[in-house]
């Protein structure tokens, strides 16, 4: 099953935006994307917030696709909960500078530091971050025909964000989002190959009320523990 493999692809690819891209380059925008730009903003400033998530990763070349779900946790800066309860138990946890992943059915954890993967700093992805968006991206409004298989329904819009650097394994992001309120519905990654990952939101919580415990990990007696590559 390749999901095994691809939550750990997931998640570095969804944190990749963190990492330090070239220096901040301000291009005029249309007002109306600049707009909805700020609520996006607005919405998730310092923002601490729950979700339930439905995941679709497709492998194009082998013609595969896996899904999966569960409920994630966000805290600004930096700060990512992933709990994956189907098809199996797995746990995607850092706090800004330690990174744990916990795969119950394996008894095996992970270990790493986020700056290693993400930059310099308590930098996560930009849904931790969301000043990341200008200072990483050009962003575009996008044409649904590019990536959707049905009609984004109103009054949501696609955006595309293409990373000011080129980086392994990273090549598009799209934001399907509420102009109006800034909420983020969806996420669509594209690697080099094709590869797409679609993460849904629902039932989306903010809640100021998380703590920072819900993004330290305590690694059980007897797990096998595995350093990350830098």
């Amino acid at each position: 099953m390749i999901y095994r493999n691809i939550f750990i692809y997931l998640f570095l690819l969804l944190c990749l935006p963190g990492i330090a891209f070239c220096a901040n380059t301000k291009v005029s925008k249309p007002k109306d994307l600049d707009n909805a730009l700020k609520a996006i903003e607005k919405r998730y400033q310092k923002a601490s917030f729950s979700a339930d998530f439905f995941q679709e990763s497709t492998l194009k070349a082998m013609d595969m696709t896996d899904i999966a779900e569960g409920h994630a946790l966000f805290k600004w800066p930096g700060m990512m909960h992933w709990t994956y309860e189907k098809p199996e138990k797995q746990l995607i946890i850092t706090n800004g500078n330690d990174l744990w992943i916990y795969r119950p059915a394996d008894h095996q954890v992970m270990l790493g530091k986020s700056p290693d993967y993400f930059g310099k700093g308590k930098g996560g992805s930009f849904l931790t971050d969301i000043s990341l968006l200008r200072s990483s991206f050009d962003i575009s409004w996008a044409d649904e025909k590019d990536i959707m298989s049905n009609k984004i329904k109103a009054p949501n819009k696609l955006i595309l964000l293409l990373p000011h650097k080129t980086v392994p394994d990273f090549k598009k992001l799209y934001l399907v989002f509420n102009p109006k309120t800034g909420d983020i519905k969806e996420l669509i990654t594209l690697n080099a190959y094709d590869d797409k990952t679609r993460i849904q939101f629902k039932n989306v919580k903010f809640d100021k009320k998380i703590t920072d415990d819900s993004f330290s990990f305590k690694i059980p007696d007897g797990a096998d523990v595995v350093q990350l590559e830098q």
